[in-house]
């Protein structure tokens, strides 16, 4: 009976370590999904920044400029097809807005932090690239 006992509270104690790990979010992942919103805010404007940007070059007639900026906005959603979102954090959806969700890459929460130190850095040079050209 006792044994009985001290396996019970050992499979319990087993338990519910391992539930609170899966819910657990280290100082790595809760940085890494930071750094993933500041990311996706900053394509978001640059989003509507090519947008108004190539509204006013077809205004103007301006061929040359509209083929730039299609340019930057092909390389913009390459960018954002390469989007791994930080597992374990919700997020909102904008009105109208459509994005696959893919299934989470495996990685270890230092990794997923580089990752998204990363990104967010090809997404700042390409908004820089649209500041100093346009």
């Amino acid at each position: 009976m006792k044994i009985k006992n001290i396996l019970l509270a050992t499979l319990l104690i087993i338990i519910i370590c391992a539930c609170q790990k899966t819910n657990y979010k280290g100082p790595e992942l809760i940085l890494a999904n930071e750094i993933h919103l500041e990311s996706i805010r900053i394509h978001e404007n640059i989003e509507t920044e090519i947008t108004e940007k190539k509204q006013k070059a077809i205004i103007n007639k301006d061929l040359v400029r509209v083929q730039k900026l299609d340019s930057l906005s092909a390389i913009l959603e390459l960018w954002e097809d390469g989007v791994v979102e930080v597992p374990g954090f919700g997020h909102e959806h904008q009105q109208g807005e459509h994005h696959e969700h893919k299934l989470a890459v495996q990685m270890t929460d230092e990794s997923m932090l580089e990752y998204q130190k990363n990104s967010k850095q090809a997404i700042e040079e390409l908004q820089q690239e649209i500041k100093n050209k346009f």
